[in-house]
């Protein structure tokens, strides 16, 4: 079974940097699917956080997972719509390399977000609760 995508001669310099790459309608589709798969996932997020009213630090991280995965779908739909339409310089293969590494450092930030200044604030305010306990309370 081919994979629509073969990464293998993806990453060869020679179709890397083409400014007119083929087109095979499989990869078109299969990129398609995945890149509207971010947008719905991104739309879900939105209703989800709408409907369950997070605290705020959880609330944050919905939305820079939400605005992480509506960007990236959709330029990765107008990629995709380029290599459609056959528009070569803004549909050449480089550009999904560029989106790719893009994402990475987007997603980096987001997950050192996640796992590195969230669980700090929560400590930081189960501290505050902690000290503000025992100061007296106005009257």
């Amino acid at each position: 079974m081919d994979l629509p995508l073969n990464l293998i001669n993806f990453f060869r310099p020679s179709r890397l940097f083409s400014l007119r790459p083929a087109i095979d309608i499989n990869t078109i589709y299969f990129l398609l699917a995945i890149f509207a798969i971010m947008v719905i996932i991104a739309i879900l997020i939105k209703f989800f956080q709408k409907l369950k009213k997070p605290e705020r630090l959880i609330g944050d991280l919905y939305g820079k997972y939400f605005s992480f995965l509506l960007i990236f779908g959709l330029l990765g739909v107008l990629m995709i719509w380029f290599r459609y339409e056959r528009v070569y310089i803004l549909s050449a293969r480089f550009w999904l390399l560029v989106w790719g590494i893009s994402a990475l450092i987007y997603l980096y930030f987001i997950l050192r977000y996640q796992f590195k200044i969230i669980p700090r604030a929560k400590k930081n305010l189960e501290q505050k609760k902690l000290f503000n306990k025992y100061l007296p309370k106005k009257r």
